[in-house]
């Protein structure tokens, strides 16, 4: 992690849901996204470039939003495939706040 607001996010997450940060942005780069996340986590991505390793591995960059309570923030990622199928984040990039929402409930009156 980078000591940004992907630690806090990174600590969120894990404490409260048992999937970190690096994970969340692992799988959802490949289009998907665990249940238990279903309805907490929002995430728009795309991969903005590729490279193939002679190994058979590739590396790719992404470019995305991710939304976690009510906070979105823009992120920027590379994800290393394996040849043998693993995939992992290998680097954070960027990952700043760009927005947030308070929800205050209303009395009906």
């Amino acid at each position: 992690m980078r000591g940004d607001a992907s630690d806090a996010v990174d600590a969120y997450l894990t404490d409260t849901y048992g999937i970190g940060l690096e994970q969340v942005l692992a799988e959802a780069t490949a289009g998907s996204i665990s249940l238990v996340l279903a309805d907490i986590v929002k995430i728009l991505c795309e991969r903005v470039a590729a490279f193939t390793h002679t190994d058979g591995g590739i590396s790719e960059t992404f470019l995305g939003l991710l939304t976690v309570a009510d906070v979105t923030y823009r992120f920027r990622c590379s994800v290393f495939n394996d040849a043998g199928g693993e995939r992992f984040v290998a680097d954070i990039e960027e990952f700043s706040a760009l927005r947030w929402q308070t929800k205050l409930p209303l009395p009906r009156g």
